[in-house]
């Protein structure tokens, strides 16, 4: 599962209409799906956190391996 940014206004406009109209999905959402648990503030704070950075930067980023890197390292600290 991969996010990205709008390519264009267009795009931009087709998305928030979607959210507007109650089919997005909470990123808290997605990664309870991913993990079948409900994440902590912190986890939803770190994704947003990469999201925006991927965004900025304009990269595709892998939100499967963002959630399994940060498992991993809670399970580390532990």
């Amino acid at each position: 599962m991969t996010a990205r940014g709008p390519k264009d206004e267009e795009e931009r406009f087709k998305a928030l209409l979607a959210v507007l109209s109650g089919r997005g999905r909470s990123v808290a959402d997605v990664i309870e799906e991913l993990t079948g648990e409900a994440p902590s503030d912190e986890t939803v704070e770190a994704v947003l956190n990469r999201l925006q950075m991927a965004q900025e930067s304009g990269e595709n980023v892998d939100i499967v391996a963002i959630v399994q890197s940060l498992t991993d390292l809670a399970e580390q600290w532990a």
